[in-house]
């Protein structure tokens, strides 16, 4: 069933459909995202070891990373309406894997801290997985 071509159930097997098709990648690419950008916190402890990191240069790495992701959010959701979720997701997937393999590179504070704030704006792939659902989605699967 659909509305204006939009779908007005969620059939998670359905393969075939363009919106199941777009929810299930929506929520793939969302995940590869939140888990490059929280794939550091499990290994803080040898990073601070390794850079000889103290607290305070753990917390501007934290407060860098949350920071720049709430000023992502504005960007990608005006890129959405530019260049379509899709377009987005792809170049935020491309261009959001280089800090992510670069910080196993980081020698000192200051590279560690370039690349966590960099990580950071992938953060703002949960504005393109809403924006995508809410485009394929009637308002009953989505809510309002």
């Amino acid at each position: 069933m659909e509305v204006s071509g939009k779908a007005t159930r969620i059939r998670l097997f359905d393969l075939f459909s363009p919106q199941m098709r777009a929810f299930h990648m929506s929520w793939f690419a969302f995940f590869l995202c939140f888990f490059a950008w929280f794939g550091i916190a499990p290994l803080m402890k040898v990073v601070r070891e390794e850079l000889e990191l103290t607290k305070s240069q753990i917390g501007w790495c934290i407060i860098g990373s949350v920071a720049v992701t709430v000023l992502a959010r504005l960007i990608i959701g005006w890129l959405c309406d530019r260049i379509g979720p899709r377009l987005a997701y792809t170049w935020m997937l491309i261009i959001g894997s280089i800090p992510v393999m670069a910080i196993g590179f980081a020698n000192d504070f200051t590279t560690f801290l370039l690349f966590r704030v960099a990580i950071g704006v992938i953060g703002a792939s949960f504005v393109i997985t809403q924006y995508h659902t809410s485009i394929m989605f009637a308002p009953n699967c989505v809510g309002t």
